[in-house]
């Protein structure tokens, strides 16, 4: 289980406080400048993927210009990217290989997925503002 496969995903060792949320799959909230963030954390094969979902809830409304600024993020950002889920909605995800992985790389990439995951939402609401 993921439980069982947690002390790969070193969680308590990052202070993150992850509750079991449907088969195989963690749930995770964390205070950030632009309110919470709800991490879902779930081992797939020989990945360990994060997502902050919905980060934008849209029901699948998504303009050309949003699609285009998406993939412009995915290009500037080291790891993690932008993705549309089943609803529609924007998630922004990490996937990392759980080979090997050691604590370090998993600090960063949870760390590098709130801090773009608060930055761009400051930036889509300012431009949400804007409109």
């Amino acid at each position: 289980s993921l439980h069982d496969a947690l002390p790969i995903c070193h969680l308590d060792q990052l202070g993150w406080d992850a509750k079991p949320h449907g088969a195989g799959t963690l749930r995770s909230v964390h205070e950030t400048d632009e309110g919470e963030m709800v991490v879902y954390l779930r081992l797939h094969a020989n990945w360990l993927v994060a997502s902050v979902v919905p980060f934008l809830a849209t029901k699948g409304d998504n303009s050309f210009e949003l699609g285009r600024w998406l993939l412009r993020m995915n290009r500037d950002m080291p790891l993690a990217k932008f993705a549309y889920d089943e609803d529609g909605d924007v998630s922004i995800n990490i996937e990392l290989p759980t080979e090997n992985l050691d604590f370090s790389e998993v600090k960063w990439a949870l760390e590098e997925l709130l801090e773009q995951a608060t930055t761009h939402r400051a930036t889509l609401r300012s431009a949400a503002e804007d409109v």
